[in-house]
């Protein structure tokens, strides 16, 4: 794996510091008689959307690589197609940890009349989320590039013989 690579691992401890943090915020803004956030299903389609744009940034890449295109990217491309997918991966744990805070609040309010709708739109709201980490490390895998099968494994270049 290729060290400035971003992992599940990331998202998730992105995710968990996240959710850790807003569950608290939230629960100290309704215990003390605020209003939630609203949130909005436009948000869904944003993700979504973003999430496209990821995966096209990411297509000509891929499929360079895959052979399927004789045209190479440009450095330029490639580079802001992996930089994207990067920054998706975390952006959607950062949104994925925020609505399971807020869904984690609802859950606890569940005798409130717009708790359950709030819940269920955080719900689907994170399952989004969830989605956009998954493109993003989708993406990510098609932009490392492939080894040589000429490379040698030894470190340092290996040796030389005379």
């Amino acid at each position: 794996m290729n060290q400035s690579a971003v992992t599940w691992r990331h998202a998730a401890g992105v995710s968990a510091v996240v959710l850790l943090i807003c569950y608290g915020l939230l629960r100290w803004t309704d215990a003390h008689g605020h209003a939630l956030p609203h949130m909005s299903w436009f948000l869904l389609v944003t993700l979504v959307l973003l999430s496209f744009a990821v995966l096209a940034a990411g297509w000509e890449v891929r499929a360079y690589l895959n052979g399927t295109s004789i045209r190479p990217p440009s450095p330029q491309k490639a580079r802001r197609a992996l930089v994207a997918a990067q920054a998706w991966v975390l952006a959607g744990a950062m949104f994925a940890g925020w609505f399971a805070a807020y869904a984690l609040v609802e859950l606890g309010r569940l005798d409130a009349g717009s708790a359950l709708g709030g819940m269920i739109q955080a719900i689907v709201l994170c399952v989004g989320s969830v989605g956009a980490v998954i493109v993003g490390l989708i993406v990510q895998s098609w932009c490392r590039i492939p080894k040589d099968k000429d490379d040698d494994d030894a470190p340092g270049g290996g040796s030389i013989r005379i």
